[in-house]
């Protein structure tokens, strides 16, 4: 093990010691010079001996003893060397203030801080790493001498001719794929082999993937000549030639020199077409892969070498012409892989059903290893007993050790370098989101990204390990932007295991004993109070890290106070990583100041209200992150003292200047956003000495720039390593009224004029510019890396820039030109027509919001205009009717919306492209073929039912002539007659219920019987007819919750409000005599959102395609707000702000799939109004809902959440703290969970949860929720039994439909209900011939149904002795079933229906009413014919 991490870390440290003159400087005392030279020459005399410590620590317990202790030392040195080179910065920093006085204070202060402070934790670590030093010849410790790696890892020849074929599970497509790469020719590969590289993480099926192929009889008839070698970690050119050679001749090669035996391979293999494989191939030499491929240049026209390997660095290095990425495999495929090897080739349906819901949960855990499966099956074998599966479930890590030293292969082989940084990454919990820059900043942060005599910056080598731990499948890359990564759970196992000690990560609330060796800490805000968490610290003196993760769960545990955070921060001096992200802090202890090492101090999402003048002494500070601080509003003046400060995050913290002096911060690399102040504060000339900034800079609040010269001198044309740029002013609504205007503002054409950027730029977003043209240098071909342009709001605008000369722009949206009337030739070409073909790589054109444009003139080009264009947008253009652009691609998808040139484009121009996606408020038509534009006939107000989407159409389609629409002016709210919702909502109600008609929704016995949902508290209701039971969908739809009076649309829906409907609601609704009194407004068109009623209590927003964001007005204007509906806003993202406002009670949404809901659920909210939330077909990042921020919500809907996972709750919550009564989960795929230890909830009353095919179990301590009344489970199939305790005692209505490992059980403890009063269960009981069980139904029940219970052919009498209340009974589908009349059933009973039982239906059809009066059974109907 040369490469050891441990070696490179004293290195790394003595090269520091002897190149740092600041270092030498601040430890001119005598003491202090002796103490550092026998720190430098204890880890010298160590040094030798680790790499050998680190072989011999697995097997030998005293070696791992040492190791572990000098590691510590080697730790608890670079903190004091880190200590002296901090007081050289600090004297620094002084001595840069300037001042006489000062120095020699400065001098002082630092004599007397080594002398008292670092020097005796100098002797302290001396003698700490001396000791260890006289114990190496004790334990007989020698120098590491690199030996070659064992017999069995070297390079060998094997033929896997006997695969079983039978032994692989799935892989069909990879088998496909990989057998086509190979039979298939490859013109640039003639006169040597195609190199095809097969690469993925240790254990993902490679060498068995190639096996199977290798043996593919075409690859045999193919190839004259195949080969297999087993290279291993030493690849050694001689000896694999030799092996090579054998392979081939099957005899043994007594040639010894390698030129000799490359001209004997070569001489073999002429003529011949070959295959070969190097599998597990490592070396990352190209001049042994050089070497080895002079044997095989001469190779006939098709011949392949297939390389298996665990690096990416592999395949560029043998310039593999194809790469073959493998892929995990499913969990059904993990569990197939399994169940074959657990149980043989019985077939799945004959494996114990408890058996096979834990393996699927362990093929789970195996994250689609195939490795990590065999190793399971392999425990599982020999153990039938479920318990057994259990035990290997819950202790899943515990199970896969034999498999970490095979990963352990591909961390032993890392650069020292990289070892250091995979480690640290055992802090992050398994299935962590790894984002690209955090991580590489944290590793910059604990100075591991230092490297001898280099100059290059810290974030491109932490990019670049990055890169190559990626590239050696320690990490999976998220998506092809490279900015997000996984790591794979075994992974994350091998890097705890690696840290040992000096990492800890802690999951729950249980206080652990943690060691004092312990470095860097991390903690669940979901399950660990703070206080808890920093208490099991408090004796890792030495803590580097302090870092939590996971979203937080409720407000209680986000509490941090001062008691609990300034003790602790006094006793770890050491940290160097701090975050307090999203914890309720609203200021900075003033311990904090001590923190003289600290590197990354993240405070986001916190309630600070200033940042301390101390926090500006953290000269060490190379990471601030302050972003979404809303009571934030400055920085501290003395900010340029941080003059190591690299990466400052201000994105969504209203600051209303920079302090003066932030151009000392050179070293700074990332700043979001530089905010101009008015009158003070640091002027734009500032950012010219920031030569180094780089991604994105935002720079606002332009219009406070008094003289355009400020702009002269900034230097963005200076600034290459910038991707993006914003420019944004801020246009008061002032501005609007002649005679205020800014007097202080300066020319912003200048302005803009001067801000020109690098010709390397990419993104550039200009908003709010209120010039009356843009600059030159806005269009210049010079600017060849622009890709994507932004134009907003430029009000005063009357022309375009001429864009269409940048060669590489791809995206351009020119959006809210309030005066523009002409779009001409000068946005193709400028004033002077060039060679350059106009917008020759654009792909996306977007107007929007452009009252005034009436004309577009495109030129008229050879080969048409926009040869590239995928997408063309035009929405809210009102006056744009002169000409559509001809000559666009026929693929070209247009969309326009709120545009007469919609119907222009129909009529004379359609015939020359395809027209896709065109909308059009009110009547929205989705999707439109050419032939239907093309036809002379077709008219704009096409009725819904000729539509290609009808549902949709008819759903938007207006009634109301006077509603607020596109197509209208804003009027006044009809005096005749209230406006109703019900016809609105109802209209989309059916429109989501008729998407979905094809999955059937079983009848509730609630629904039927009882009406639980709609009213909760009644109590229960005599027998009601058929009739009466099914809902008229013509009655009136579901609208809100929130009111007394309730509609139902199918059965099992939770309640939903209806729009008023009384006289009283009637004149809530009736337009006042100023418009300004409306309470109740719909509206259709965005325009209109600028200028609602001041007395609005209830918005209804519908139809607005073109909507992004609702207008930050909705939460500062309009405090009576109480009900927002929002519903098929397709486009819509966000809410004012990011979040709805606090005044709602309720809040609906519909068909918003964009709408970000997720941030609005910050710990930092609280929702203490609202009581009735409906979310469906919305919301598509929703994975997780905190119920504690919202202590007055009773009802709560959620309906066709892809995303949806959980519930999140902290576990300290009162029982008061949650008032929810009534819970709906629908259509949810992907809820796996309820949140440990149950739901408190203590008020809930009804709760359904319905197709959720995911759902495991039912929340934790069910039986805890005695105000649970009805309860319906339907479609969970994955829940298998109750919970422990059963159901609550007050349950009076239980549902059990279509969920087919539900089957009901004594064990249950239904007999012990005595308030329940109604049970249905359908489905799920397949083996159930006999119902039901003695003992099993309460006593006080009083209807039953049971449905589709395939194998049941008797009724158990004995069942029903203790029935007394039982009056109505219900059966359906079962076709085995045969009862005796007056025997069977219940003698209680009052109403009967059957259904779908064709014997039961045989045995009864000839029975007269009389008869069933004899039993005292007063209604009976069968298959709909009734005898009563």
């Amino acid at each position: 093990m040369a490469n050891s991490h441990l070696s490179s870390c004293v290195n790394i440290m003595v090269e520091r010691i002897n190149t740092s003159p600041e270092l030498l400087e601040v430890c001119k005392g005598k003491s202090s010079s002796v103490l550092l030279k026998r720190l430098k020459v204890a880890l010298v005399t160590a040094n030798p001996v680790l790499a050998d410590a680190e072989q011999r620590a697995e097997h030998v317990r005293e070696v791992k003893h040492w190791l572990t202790g000098i590691q510590d030392a080697f730790f608890q040195a670079e903190d004091v060397l880190d200590e002296l080179r901090t007081e050289a910065l600090r004297r620094r920093v002084v001595a840069e203030a300037g001042g006489l006085g000062g120095l020699f204070q400065n001098l002082m202060a630092g004599r007397e801080a080594i002398q008292k402070k670092i020097e005796p934790k100098m002797e302290k670590v001396v003698r700490l790493l001396e000791h260890h030093v006289k114990h190496i010849e004790v334990i007989g410790l020698k120098e590491y001498i690199e030996t070659r790696e064992p017999q069995w890892r070297q390079a060998s020849r094997s033929r896997p001719d006997d695969l079983p074929q039978g032994r692989v599970v799935g892989r069909v497509e990879d088998k496909l794929a990989l057998a086509n790469l190979l039979l298939s020719s490859d013109e640039i590969s003639i006169g040597k082999p195609t190199v095809i590289s097969i690469v993925g993480m240790p254990g993902i099926g490679k060498t068995t993937l190639t096996e199977i192929v290798f043996n593919d009889n075409r690859l045999t008839e193919h190839f004259d000549v195949k080969m297999w070698i087993s290279v291993g970690i030493n690849f050694n050119v001689f000896t694999v030639t030799k092996a090579v050679l054998q392979d081939i001749t099957s005899s043994a090669i007594n040639t010894e020199d390698l030129p000799s035996l490359q001209i004997q391979l070569k001489k073999t293999l002429l003529g011949k077409r070959f295959l070969l494989v190097l599998d597990d191939f490592w070396s990352e030499s190209d001049s042994e892969w050089e070497s080895f491929q002079v044997a095989l240049s001469d190779a006939e026209e098709g011949s392949k070498i297939v390389l298996t390997t665990r690096s990416e660095i592999v395949s560029a290095v043998a310039k593999a012409e194809k790469i073959y990425q493998m892929k995990l495999m499913t969990n059904e495929e993990c569990w197939e892989l399994i169940s074959r090897s657990a149980f043989g080739n019985i077939s799945a349906g004959s494996i114990n059903q408890e058996l096979e819901g834990i393996g699927k949960r362990i093929a789970e855990q195996c994250k689609g290893l195939p490795l990590a499966a065999r190793a399971m099956a392999s425990h599982l074998r020999s153990k039938p007993n479920p318990d057994d599966w259990y035990t290997v479930s819950k202790n899943f890590s515990n199970y896969t050790n034999n498999i970490l030293p095979v990963l352990k292969l591909s961390y032993d082989s890392l650069p020292a370098q990289l070892k250091r940084c995979f480690a640290l990454c055992s802090i992050f919990p398994k299935g962590h989101v790894f984002d690209r820059d955090i991580l590489v900043l944290l590793w910059m942060a604990i100075d591991l990204l230092y490297q001898p005599r280099s100059n290059r910056r810290l974030e491109e080598i932490g990019n670049d390990y990055l890169e190559d731990l990626v590239a050696q499948s320690f990490f999976q890359r998220l998506d092809t932007t490279m900015t997000s990564f996984v790591m794979h759970d075994l992974m994350n196992d091998l890097a705890k295991a690696v840290s040992g000690d000096f990492c800890f990560r802690l999951e729950d609330d249980k206080i652990p004993e943690i060691s004092s060796m312990t470095r860097h800490f991390s903690f669940s805000r979901s399950n660990c109070d703070a206080s808890v968490a920093f208490r099991s610290i408090c004796g890792a003196e030495f803590l580097k890290t302090i870092l939590p993760f996971n979203s937080p769960t409720g407000l209680e545990s986000l509490q941090l106070t001062e008691k609990v955070l300034n003790p602790l921060l006094q006793a770890l001096t050491s940290l160097r990583i701090l975050s307090l992200s999203q914890y309720q802090i609203t200021s900075l202890p003033k311990s904090l100041k001590g923190l003289k090492l600290l590197r990354y101090l993240d405070l986001s999402s916190t309630k600070i209200k200033e940042l301390p003048d101390f926090v500006c002494t953290l000269c060490n500070l190379q990471t601030l992150l302050l972003s979404n601080c809303r009571d934030l509003t400055s920085l501290p003046k003395s900010i340029a003292e941080l003059i190591n400060l690299r990466f400052l995050n201000l994105v969504g913290t209203p600051l209303v200047e920079m302090p003066p002096g932030i151009r000392k911060l050179r070293s700074l690399q990332k700043l979001s956003n530089f905010v101009i102040g008015r009158l003070s504060g640091a002027g734009l000339h500032e950012l010219k000495e920031l030569s180094h900034l780089r991604g994105t800079l935002r720079i606002s609040e332009l219009q406070n720039v008094a003289f355009a010269s400020e702009a002269k001198d900034i230097g963005l044309k200076r600034k290459p390593f910038l991707d993006g740029l914003i420019l944004k002013w801020t246009l008061k609504a002032s501005s609007f009224v002649p005679g205020n205007l800014n007097p202080l503002a300066c020319d912003q054409k200048e302005v803009l004029r001067m801000l020109e950027p690098h010709p390397q730029l990419k993104t550039l977003c200009i908003e709010s510019y209120q010039g009356g043209g843009f600059p030159i240098w806005l269009g210049d071909s010079s600017f060849f890396g622009i890709t994507s342009i932004t134009l907003s709001s430029c009000n005063l605008c009357i022309s375009l820039p001429p864009v269409g000369q940048l060669p590489s722009l791809k995206y351009l949206s020119i959006e809210k030109f309030n005066i523009l009337q002409k779009v001409g030739l000068e946005l193709f070409f400028g004033e002077n027509r060039s060679s350059y073909v106009p917008f020759e790589a654009l792909q996306t054109l977007k107007f929007y919001g452009m009252p005034r444009w009436e004309e577009w003139i495109c030129p008229q080009l050879q080969g048409g205009i926009f040869p590239c264009l995928e997408k063309l947008i035009i929405q809210r253009c009102p006056n744009l009717t002169k000409e559509f652009p001809e000559g666009l691609p026929s693929t070209t998808e247009v969309t326009i919306s709120d545009c007469p040139l919609r119907a222009v484009a129909e009529g004379k121009h359609s015939s020359t492209r395809n027209l896709e996606n065109i909308l059009e408020s009110p009547a929205s038509i989705s999707s439109m073929s050419r032939g239907e534009l093309s036809s002379s006939t077709w008219n704009p107000r096409l009725d819904a039912s000729t539509s290609a989407q009808p549902d949709l159409a008819s759903s938007s389609q207006s009634t109301d002539e006077n509603e607020v629409t596109s197509t209208s002016s804003l009027s006044s709210l009809p005096k005749d007659r209230p406006l109703s919702q019900i016809e609105d909502l109802n209209q989309y109600e059916t429109q989501f219920e008729r998407a979905h008609k094809n999955i059937e929704e079983p009848a509730v016995i609630s629904a039927r019987y009882s009406g639980y949902i709609s009213d909760i508290h009644s109590s229960l209701s005599p027998y009601i007819s058929r009739t009466s039971l099914v809902p008229d969908p013509n009655d009136g739809g579901s609208g809100l919750p929130g009111s007394s009076s309730y509609q139902y649309q199918e059965y099992g829906k939770l309640p939903v409000r209806s729009p008023p409907s009384s006289d009283v609601d009637n004149k809530r609704l009736t337009q006042h005599n100023d418009e300004t009194d409306m309470e109740y407004l719909k509206v259709t068109d965005i325009s209109h959102l600028m200028e609602l009623p001041q007395n609005l209590q209830s918005l209804h927003i519908d139809s607005c395609d073109g909507l992004t964001s609702l207008p930050e007005s909705l939460t500062e204007s309009y405090s009576n707000l109480q009900e927002l509906i929002i519903i098929a806003c397709h486009s819509l993202e966000s809410f004012p702000g990011s979040h709805p406002p606090t005044t709602l009670r309720t809040l609906y949404i519909r068909d918003c799939k964009k709408l970000d809901f997720s941030y609005s659920l910050q710990p930092t909210r609280s929702y203490s109004q609202l009581e009735h939330l409906f979310i469906g077909s919305s919301c598509s990042n929703l994975l997780s809902f905190p119920l504690s921020l919202f202590p007055k919500l009773t009802s709560l809907s959620i309906r066709d959440c892809e995303s949806f996972r959980t519930f999140s709750i902290h576990a300290g919550l009162g029982d008061d703290r949650i008032a929810l009564q009534s819970l709906e989960i629908r259509d949810c795929p992907n809820l796996e969970t309820f949140p440990q230890g149950g739901l408190p909830t203590p008020k809930l009353s009804s709760m359904l949860l319905s197709n959720c095919r995911k759902l495991r179990a039912l929340p934790e301590k069910l039986f805890g929720l005695t105000s649970l009344l009805s309860l319906f489970i339907i479609k969970c199939p994955q829940i298998e039994t109750i919970p422990g305790g059963g159901f609550p005692s007050n349950l009076q209505t239980l549902c059990i439909n279509l969920c087919d490992k539900l089957t009901p059980r004594i064990e249950w403890g239904l007999r012990d209900l005595e308030n329940l009063r109604n049970l249905e269960i359908e489905g799920g009981n397949e083996d159930i011939e006999s119902f039901p069980d003695e003992g099993l139904l309460p006593k006080g029940i009083f209807s039953l149904r049971i449905s589709r219970f395939g194998s049941l052919k008797t009724l158990n009498r004995k069942g029903f002795e203790d029935t007394k209340a039982l009056e109505t009974m219900e059966i359906n589908g079962c076709d085995k079933l045969q009862i005796s009349i007056d025997e069977d059933l219940p003698l209680s009973l009052s109403c009967l229906r059957i259904s779908s039982c064709s014997l039961l239906t045989e045995n009864f059809s000839q029975a007269e009413t009389e008869f069933f009066k004899v039993l005292n059974i007063q209604h009976v109907e069968i298959d709909g014919d009734i005898f009563s």
